[in-house]
């Protein structure tokens, strides 16, 4: 795990970079045209723009796991990891950008990855004003396989922000949020949250599990949103691949009647998995390999009309809205 740690008070730094995981490979495969082949990559960002006031106080951290293993000579396993938060003071701009990629080759090996960067902006504001900003999150996955059924790859990204009032909570209690992936329920009260916005995905490479859900307070107003998914086959070899990608612009604005301290708390966590299993179950994976292959072959040639968005194996039409 790789964590790295900055705060600034009063003002926003020049620029906040957090940085984890370099690409890591393991060993070396020569090429062969029987070998299998699986990728994943899961992308996330949210940035904060338009604040209308500039004195802040911040902190980021930025975790990451991530593993590899080739159980085969034949086989290599791959990963790689990316975080980085910039935080500028004039005009007030926060965003972070995070991507998780894993990918394989061989007959037996897996590779996962995650980042989990989360910031707060902690502001005071004075009575009868507002704290008002705007924000946009995008998340973007794809996974795919050579064989359906042997191999496995899926992605997911968790993207979410809250703003608090934390009025009477101490510098060092804030700094706690930062401890957890999420917020936990014994961290502050659900009075204490007067906004909160949250957007996930999850896709893997047959769009057997594949949905994107998005929640919000009453007081968030979304300006424009976009959303598409698709799951197909690539070429003759029943290859499949799935992406998903989502897009959400919106703003949020507060009154506060007395004087308060108000934290903006934001938590994301990108995720990708690639797997082959070992060859004691190969047996069984080839013949449903075989099956899923045939009945995937079968659906393309005769279904040649969009079906609805979850869980689809063919096209579906993106939505656009405002």
């Amino acid at each position: 795990m790789t964590k790295m740690r900055k705060k600034l008070y009063s003002t926003f730094g020049e620029k906040l970079i957090l940085q984890v995981s370099p690409f890591v490979a393991t060993s070396m495969l020569a090429s062969s045209p029987t070998l299998a082949a699986t990728f994943a990559s899961s992308f996330g960002e949210l940035t904060f723009t338009n604040f209308n006031r500039e004195n802040a106080a911040f902190e980021a951290i930025n975790d990451a796991n991530a593993s590899a293993e080739s159980k085969s000579d034949d086989s290599r396993a791959d990963f790689k990891n990316f975080s980085r938060t910039n935080a500028k003071p004039t005009p007030l701009d926060i965003s972070n950008i995070a991507e998780s990629l894993t990918s394989g080759e061989g007959s037996s090996y897996e590779a996962s990855a995650e980042t989990m960067p989360r910031f707060f902006a902690n502001f005071d504001v004075s009575s009868n004003d507002t704290l008002s900003f705007d924000f946009t999150t995008i998340l973007d996955l794809e996974a795919s396989v050579d064989k359906p059924g042997v191999e496995t790859a899926n992605a997911a990204v968790d993207i979410a922000f809250y703003l608090l009032d934390t009025t009477g909570i101490s510098i060092d209690n804030r700094f706690d949020f930062l401890n957890s992936t999420q917020l936990e329920p014994n961290q502050i009260s659900q009075n204490n949250i007067l906004e909160y916005f949250t957007l996930a995905a999850n896709i893997d490479a047959l769009g057997r599990i594949d949905f994107i859900n998005n929640t919000k307070s009453k007081n968030i107003d979304i300006n424009s949103d976009f959303s598409y998914s698709n799951v197909e086959e690539i070429g003759d070899l029943a290859r499949s691949r799935a992406i998903s990608t989502s897009l959400f612009k919106g703003s949020v604005e507060s009154f506060f009647e007395q004087d308060r301290n108000v934290t903006l708390l934001a938590f994301k966590n990108t995720k990708s998995n690639v797997k082959v299993p070992e060859s004691g179950t190969s047996l069984w994976s080839v013949i449903f390999a075989g099956l899923i292959t045939l009945v995937t072959k079968i659906k393309h040639k005769f279904d040649k009309k969009p079906t609805p968005y979850k869980g689809a194996a063919t096209e579906t039409k993106p939505t656009c809205v405002g």
